[in-house]
């Protein structure tokens, strides 16, 4: 037997005349993780660090004092300008550990960007822009947002007028790179806020781009509540020799946020999540998370027909509409947002207390991100999600593996939980409201309400309501009202009404209209009568009645005589 040819093997493998053996691929080497520390330094006050005065004016106006354990590690590192990659709990003060070494940095006398920080979303850029203006104002550093869904004039313009710091999305920064409205010749700081979503795909192409532009001397600042072994093999090849800082082992939250969960059927979830509002209390403010937009349309159109206010937030919506629902969210007017998980990420809004999610996330890094929301500047927080169906379950089943902390299941909220517990309340209070148990009080109390127990209190009260009974009171009282007994004392007081004892009257009154009867029947022979005239036809006068004569109801016509009369001797009527 030949042995069959190499290449004719190949074709018959699809493998083109390659040899279909590869070399197996070299497993990667197993990612150190973040090492926490336990301890951080014990820092009383901002002022134990050589900032600017104005810097730490900026401080004094926000109102903080002690910095949190990770400002007190990232902080120092940060002033000798060393990178930094650093793991905290969401809701710690992220922002002011990379804002304060940077903005006490930068020189306000150069016209260049010398600070870039790139963030996942428009609304947390928004809010760290706010932070960073807040604490450059004082050194007159300008600070310029980039972001996209906005006019492009005005932020081209800021850049014009010489901005130090830039913050923005990367989508928008590189357009404006490309359209050669922004460069970073002498960039001295670059951060990314939310590190581990910044690296993931659909940002790390753009942020690779952008960080090529920069130069290699910068300092590059990376800070985020989680980063995956993947992201942070990655986080690491973009720093040197970083300062690696971390509070949180692994995927962690804060200890004064109660976390939850319940399970409903799949129809009865808006429900189960409007007697969750429903019942809670006044100042109460929720953040509702839904996977998809139209998770988020679908549950808003339920949710409108409620009393309390509600509003939604998610990519879909331009820039304008979503400044204006997170405004009206910060200042406390809507009482439940529902939202993608553009609002999961880094958004300060301190007096939120619930954070729910509508359906379990997928993976204890989102999970971790949403309740993060809540529970923060070191309020308590309550964090709940609702689970429905199998492939609910299933999903949920994966992030309490994932977590390292126990998660415990409730109850679905009941229909009338709260009205219940009030119910002794306001019969204690004296609310007058309707119950079967009010019944007695209202009788005792005199109220007349249709009831009845309460007939024969009316009747000794001389209410008349019993016809039967009053009718020889009636005539007693003279009370001219129809009846049959009423007949003969009408005829008594002369009453002239239409009736049948008034015909005598009327054939007296009208006994002219008989003797013209009279004349009428003897027609016939007077026609036929030789006499060459005939006697004329007496005139009827006018009969006036007297004022005082009733007018009678129906006046009855005379009727004729309509016989033949006899004919007398000779005449016609004898000939026919």
């Amino acid at each position: 037997m030949t042995k069959p040819n190499s290449s004719d093997a190949g074709r018959r493998s699809g493998t083109r005349g390659r040899s279909s053996s590869r070399p197996a691929k070299k497993p990667r080497a197993a990612v150190e993780p973040l090492h926490p520390t336990s301890t951080p330094p014990d820092v009383e006050d901002f002022r134990d660090w050589d900032f600017t005065p104005e810097i730490q004016e900026a401080i004094a106006a926000m109102g903080i004092t002690k910095p949190t354990p990770i400002q007190a590690l990232a902080i120092p590192p940060g002033l000798k300008r060393k990178d930094i990659i650093a793991q905290a709990e969401t809701g710690t003060g992220k922002t002011l550990a990379f804002g304060v070494p940077m903005m006490s940095l930068i020189d306000p006398s150069r016209v260049s960007v010398l600070g870039l920080v790139l963030c996942p979303t428009r609304e947390l850029a928004e809010q760290v822009a706010d932070v960073l203006r807040a604490l450059g104002k004082p050194r007159d550093l300008s600070v310029a947002l980039i972001v996209g869904g906005e006019p492009t004039g005005p932020q081209v313009k800021a850049l014009k007028e010489g901005s130090q710091v830039v913050v923005g999305t990367p989508g928008r920064v590189l357009d404006l790179y490309q359209q050669g409205f922004l460069s970073f010749p002498w960039t001295e700081f670059v951060v990314l806020d939310e590190a581990d979503e910044m690296l993931e795909i659909g940002f790390i192409d753009d942020v690779k781009k952008i960080l090529s532009f920069t130069p290699d001397e910068r300092t590059t600042l990376l800070f985020s509540a989680t980063f995956p072994p993947d992201l942070l093999r990655l986080a690491r090849e973009y720093t040197t020799d970083p300062a690696e800082i971390a509070t949180a082992s692994g995927v962690a939250t804060v200890d004064n946020i109660t976390q939850e969960y319940c399970l409903v059927d799949e129809r009865e979830r808006p429900l189960a999540l409007i007697r969750m509002i429903e019942q809670s209390k006044k100042e109460d403010v929720f953040l509702v998370f839904c996977e998809r937009r139209t998770d988020v349309e679908r549950l808003m159109r339920r949710m409108e027909r409620e009393h309390f206010s509600v509003k939604a937030l998610h990519g879909g919506y331009d820039q304008p509409s979503r400044f204006r629902v997170m405004s009206a969210f910060r200042t406390g007017e809507v009482k439940c947002l529902v939202a993608t998980d553009v609002a999961s990420r880094g958004l300060d809004v301190k007096h939120v207390t619930h954070v729910v999610n509508y359906g379990p996330p997928r993976s204890i890094t989102q999970y971790t991100h949403r309740i993060g929301r809540t529970g923060r500047a070191g309020r308590d927080g309550h964090a709940i999600t609702i689970v429905s169906g199998d492939e609910g379950m299933r999903k949920w089943r994966f992030v309490q593996r994932e977590a390292t902390w126990e998660i415990p299941e409730v109850p679905s909220p009941g229909r009338y939980a709260q009205r219940r517990e009030e119910r002794p309340r306001r019969e204690a209070e004296g609310r007058d409201r309707g119950g079967r148990e009010e019944r007695p009080r209202r009788e005792a109390g005199g109220r007349e309400r249709g009831g009845r127990e309460e007939r024969p209190r009316r009747e000794a009260e001389g209410r008349v309501r019993k016809p039967r009974e009053e009718q020889p009171r009636r005539e007693a009282e003279g009370r001219d009202r129809g009846g049959r007994e009423e007949r003969p004392r009408r005829e008594a007081e002369g009453r002239e009404r239409g009736g049948r004892e008034e015909r005598p009257k009327r054939e007296a009154s009208n006994a002219r209209a008989a003797k013209a009867d009279d004349s009428f029947g003897s027609f016939g022979a007077a026609v036929h009568d030789s006499a060459p005239q005939a006697d004329p036809k007496p005139e009827r006068k006018k009969e006036r009645k007297a004022p005082s004569e009733p007018k009678p109801e129906r006046r009855e016509k005379p009727q004729r005589d309509n016989s033949t009369p006899p004919p007398a001797d000779g005449g016609f009527g004898a000939g026919i």
